[in-house]
């Protein structure tokens, strides 16, 4: 069992609360565009999986029943529940319609759902009930098909390939999004490319490389592991500012997709004041409900605005109430349904593999 990097833990912390103040927007000015931080957080997510992932299983000690069986026990549960959860408070009462979204469409959607096809192009419609959860269905196709293959090949040997790699994957996955991204609903709507149906899986993969590219370095302890542990606060600045100019509208707000791996790479050292703050008890606790805080918080959202009305008339007070409750509610789910059903699938997998008594 490898040592946590705590640093990486309360980073995935700081990006699931990104994506929910993010998707709760109307908490900030009109022109802040608010939407390009819940973009840019989940391209983050998808790079920590890649480097997770990497971090954690060797190809000496994998099993693919064993790992798969872990990550069913890691996302599934939680997943499943929210799906049926937004399934029953907003999308059978409120969406589905004869005209607009019949019921027979819905339950295609439903079952494409419930075995996290349906971000995949071919295969799925792209309609996911609990927004959030199309970047599960995305790092799904990477869990199953990409990881297995990168875990038997070996990483670019020097670092400049694998700085190219990085750059590379990053440029791709930016173009992507920038030219195709689709912005309403593609489960209720035709875009006009039909590349758009790619973007999701594109965009996990691109980011899931990088990570495994990172960890290549990180590995090593290279030269670009050097460079990112010891200037972790420029890159953070760098961070700072692509934001500040994506608010004020001069650059593309997809661009921290170019930092991600960069940020990762830097938060595996201890001794930055950056990793220091995402090592804290309080980050480090936010990281380890983070998965909670990203599948639950849109839920709430709408079950805030069927009891509150739209967001534009919230007073400050309702988007506080609303960040509180995100946050109890992720604790409870973490705890009371994430834990227990992840050790007893992983209990059940432990019994099957045992000999039988005699």
């Amino acid at each position: 069992m490898r040592q946590e990097l705590r640093a990486l833990t309360g980073l995935r912390g700081a990006a699931a609360m990104a994506v929910a103040l993010a998707h709760f927007n109307n908490a900030f000015p009109a022109n802040a565009g608010a939407a390009f931080m819940w973009h840019n957080a989940v391209d983050l997510f998808f790079c920590l999986s890649g480097f997770t992932l990497s971090y954690v299983y060797s190809r000496e000690t994998f099993r693919f029943p064993d790992y798969l069986t872990a990550r069913i026990a890691r996302v599934y549960p939680l997943y499943v529940v929210c799906l049926i959860s937004a399934g029953a408070l907003y999308v059978w009462p409120y969406l589905v319609d004869p005209v607009t979204y019949p019921a027979g469409r819905a339950a295609l959607d439903f079952a494409l759902q419930l075995t996290m096809l349906n971000a995949w192009p071919v295969i799925g419609t792209g309609m996911h009930w609990d927004a959030p959860a199309w970047s599960l269905s995305a790092e799904w196709f990477c869990y199953v098909v990409l990881f297995p293959l990168l875990l038997f090949r070996n990483a670019p040997s020097t670092v400049a390939t694998r700085f190219l790699g990085i750059v590379v994957c990053s440029a791709v996955g930016f173009w992507l999004f920038a030219r195709y991204y689709f912005e309403g609903s593609i489960g209720l709507s035709v875009p006009e490319s039909q590349l758009s149906y790619w973007v999701p899986v594109v965009r996990a993969t691109c980011g899931f490389v990088s990570g495994w590219l990172v960890f290549a370095s990180y590995q090593r302890r290279d030269g670009l592991h050097a460079a990112c542990t010891r200037f972790s606060g420029v890159i953070w600045c760098g961070v700072g500012l692509i934001v500040l100019l994506a608010y004020r509208g001069l650059i593309n707000p997809q661009m921290p997709v170019f930092l991600w791996p960069f940020v990762v790479l830097a938060g595996t050292g201890e001794d930055s004041l950056s990793s220091r703050l995402l090592g804290s008890k309080p980050m480090h606790f936010l990281g380890v409900i983070s998965y909670s805080i990203y599948m639950t918080h849109f839920i709430i959202l709408i079950s805030f605005m069927t009891r509150f009305g739209p967001l534009d008339i919230w007073s400050p007070a309702i988007f506080g109430l609303l960040a509180g409750t995100t946050v109890a509610v992720s604790i409870g789910t973490h705890f009371v349904l994430e834990v227990p059903a992840r050790d007893a699938i992983r209990g059940l997998r432990r019994l099957r593999r045992a000999p039988a008594s005699t």
